[in-house]
């Protein structure tokens, strides 16, 4: 008991990194029943040293190579393996979220309706039209397959741009990543983990204390955006624009009020292009049919004790916790309830919803778990100091 009470942050960390890996390690590992337990131990011994490193491995966390080291490497997967996951299409296999990202944002590069097809296994498209625009360029220039790549490299410069140093960086970069189900996502050409990077750089600039007002402006337009990446998470403004509220509460007001905006005129627009069928609200009917009797009052119970959670420790948690809590709650919950549906972790879609919070989730819990990098003090709020529903 003292062990865990002593290291609840490396336990949670691992077990918030590792849960959503199972899909995939017993979906292809050889002998399961030896090969995931071994690479379950091999992870955890992995973290236990990047959170305590010794001299050698601290000095190279030090330095920029880490994470510039990871982001090459994602950026090879996605030129050099992605093609071949991609190329399954031709016999109907593979995964199709890559296909709603390419095909709408070509479209929408042609100034037509993005949502005027299906995918190639006759989906309806789930993204919605902000994420579709923000990646629209990369995919006319065949680039699409780089955007976790980018979306990393963004990353690593916002935790820069927000006084972390490289020792954090890195920590947080190679931990999230021990995570083998986003390398599958990202050699299928999921948009899922460039997403939950994103919405963690957006929350952490949005917590500086002297930002331009552009650069304001310019943050809560992207967090509309990314509102509208899947029906389900048009909620991020208003859970970042909470999480800022104890320490810059006029700027909360404004980032909560500008990005829901954003987002529902984004939404507003197209949907009048396809009043009778919008396709992102196709994953409402998913939600109904993974929540329904009392599956549905277990979920709001236990979204409604987070929530209240949440807001009886709304001054005394940073910012982190809280988004963590936000997006993690939710996810949580839906990839429960397809697991139950299915009861087979070699087929647990639900995992990749896990995904989406993920950064988030490993940065509250880094924060939590060392105590030998400040960022800079917010006021009203505990200083953050850290080292280191379906979404389709």
């Amino acid at each position: 008991m003292r062990f865990l009470a002593r290291h609840w942050p490396l336990i949670g960390l691992f077990a918030a990194l590792q849960l959503p890996a199972l899909q995939p390690l017993i979906k292809f590992a050889p002998a399961p029943w030896i090969a995931v337990p071994a690479f379950l131990l091999a992870a955890f011994i992995g973290l236990w040293l990047l959170l305590n490193p010794p001299g050698h491995l601290q000095r190279w966390l030090g330095t920029p190579w880490p994470s510039a080291s990871l982001t090459g490497a994602l950026a090879l997967v996605g030129m050099f393996v992605y093609p071949l996951a991609d190329g399954l299409k031709r016999r109907g296999g593979g995964s199709d979220a890559d296909d709603a990202m390419i095909v709408a944002g070509r479209a929408l590069v042609e100034l037509q309706n993005p949502y005027g097809a299906t995918t190639y296994l006759g989906n309806p498209f789930s993204p919605g039209p902000g994420w579709v625009a923000l990646w629209a360029p990369l995919a006319a220039l065949g680039l699409y397959s780089l955007i976790t790549a980018l979306a990393l490299a963004a990353t690593v410069l916002a935790l820069r741009f927000t006084r972390h140093s490289w020792s954090l960086t890195n920590t947080f970069v190679l931990a999230l990543f021990s995570c083998v189900l986003l390398w599958e996502l990202v050699a299928v050409g999921s948009d899922l983990p460039a997403w939950g990077l994103l919405a963690l750089s957006a929350a952490l600039l949005l917590e500086q204390p002297r930002a331009r007002r552009w650069v304001l402006v310019a943050l809560t337009v992207l967090l509309g955006c990314l509102a509208t990446a899947r029906i389900s998470f048009s909620y991020l403004p208003l859970l970042v624009g909470f999480c800022l509220l104890s320490i810059r509460p006029r700027r909360a007001v404004g980032v909560a009020v500008g990005g829901s905006a954003t987002a529902l005129l984004l939404h507003a627009v197209f949907w009048q292009l396809n009043p009778v069928f919008y396709p992102p609200l196709h994953l409402v009917g998913r939600a109904q049919g993974l929540l329904s009797g009392a599956s549905l009052y277990i979920a709001l119970g236990f979204l409604g004790v987070v929530a209240a959670w949440m807001l009886r420790r709304w001054r005394s948690w940073p910012p982190s916790l809280h988004l963590a809590w936000g997006l993690g709650a939710p996810m949580l919950v839906m990839a429960a309830a397809e697991l139950g549906e299915h009861r087979d972790l070699a087929r647990w879609k639900g995992a990749t919803y896990l995904v989406t919070s993920l950064p988030a989730v490993a940065y509250a819990l880094l924060a939590c778990s060392r105590r030998d990098d400040p960022q800079p003090a917010t006021a009203g709020a505990a200083p953050a100091v850290a080292v280191a529903p379906p979404v389709g």
